[in-house]
């Protein structure tokens, strides 16, 4: 079939969309965090994760929060979204740049599909924590998956 995606591509497109507008609507989800959190912080996402690429890569959870994006495993690394200067899928895994470096924070997920759920909430925040008042219907620009 000429044009098609894969069914599980498709699936993806169709529920990351889905996930966009509402969140566009003000309907950013909730999550349980696994760590208590700081007063007015909201956890949004949490998925289970191995961060890097090597032989010794960490095991744990990707913790995106309000005002963190957190990884919770024997290292444990927290940044604020300001310091996050663009968030990008790559298949499974969800790819963080930093501001001000060449440097990328690589989280495999389990699946593409909590990857991609995972970056249209990461790439909100992020531009949320750039603009001056985060106004949900006109902050967000979903990126093309």
């Amino acid at each position: 079939m000429k044009g098609s995606h894969p069914p599980d591509q498709t699936a993806i497109e169709s529920e990351t969309t889905d996930l966009a507008n509402r969140i566009r609507e003000g309907e950013l989800p909730l999550a349980n965090a696994p760590d208590p959190l700081a007063p007015g912080d909201q956890c949004h996402y949490v998925t289970p994760v191995r961060f890097g690429r090597r032989r010794a890569d960490q095991y744990g959870h990707v913790v995106l929060t309000s005002g963190w994006l957190k990884f919770r495993g024997t290292l444990d690394l927290s940044l604020t979204w300001s310091e996050v200067a663009d968030v990008q899928r790559a298949a499974r895994e969800i790819v963080v740049t930093l501001q001000g470096s060449r440097r990328l924070l690589r989280f495999s997920c389990h699946s593409e599909l909590e990857a991609a759920r995972g970056v249209v909430i990461a790439q909100y925040l992020a531009q949320s924590a750039r603009m001056p008042t985060a106004d949900p219907a006109t902050a967000f620009h979903h990126a093309a998956l």
